[in-house]
């Protein structure tokens, strides 16, 4: 087996048999194996995209030798998901037009070291709602984690599901009611073998005191 198809072999199964450290491919298995690399981001991520792209296009210089081989294709196109994550990514993370769209986040008695943010939103189709938790531990196998937004007539919405099981990425969950309306968010502890009404394992709370319709 070549080079190339040794690696090629690893990045999709893991195992190359070469004996050689794979720890560059390793951080694009990580990449590519995330849930959040795949989430629909935000509409408004669309317009940073595009607009990179173009610049990075209309300054990079030729390449002298194009490179061939099945492991150049392999590299093109794992190249490309990697670079256009990372925009992704990178661009959710500086997506902050007011301080006033973040609300903290706090544990409760059950998760007493749990804390974080909500960063939120509007979309045509409703509100993004993002977190960024920090010691809320993985959901136990059989179980996962509920965001839902609350009016104050208590009634509940959810707005995803996540397990937290190695993925430390931020959280993206949708809400298609106006949060102006449900301005409460939890997060929930819930077993797979429950129905779909929340449980009473709250583990997270937070309010947005004032939130603009969208």
């Amino acid at each position: 087996m070549t080079t190339e198809d040794s690696r090629a072999q690893y990045l999709a199964t893991g195992s190359s048999g070469s004996g050689e450290s794979n720890e560059r491919l390793d951080l694009i298995r990580d990449v590519l194996g995330s849930g959040a690399t795949w989430a629909e981001p935000p509409p408004q991520v669309g317009d940073g995209i595009l607009a990179s792209l173009a610049s990075e296009a209309a300054t990079q210089p030729a390449m002298a030798e194009p490179t061939t081989g099945r492991w150049a294709l392999v590299l093109a196109g794992v190249g490309g998901l990697v670079a256009f994550a990372a925009l992704v990514l990178g661009t959710m993370s500086v997506m902050r037009p007011d301080q006033d769209n973040v609300v903290a986040m706090s544990g409760t008695e059950l998760e007493t070291k749990a804390s974080g943010e909500a960063e939120f939103g509007p979309t045509d189709a409703g509100w993004w709602v993002r977190l960024e938790v920090t010691g809320l531990p993985p959901a136990p196998e059989g179980s996962y984690y509920q965001g839902w937004v609350w009016s104050d007539d208590g009634e509940g919405v959810s707005i995803g599901t996540f397990h937290l099981r190695g993925d430390e990425m931020p959280i993206v969950l949708w809400s298609g009611v106006p949060l102006a309306e449900y301005p409460s968010i939890w997060v929930t502890l819930e077993s797979e073998a429950d129905g779909p009404e929340a449980s009473d394992q709250i583990v997270m709370t937070g309010r947005i005191p004032d939130v603009p319709e969208a």
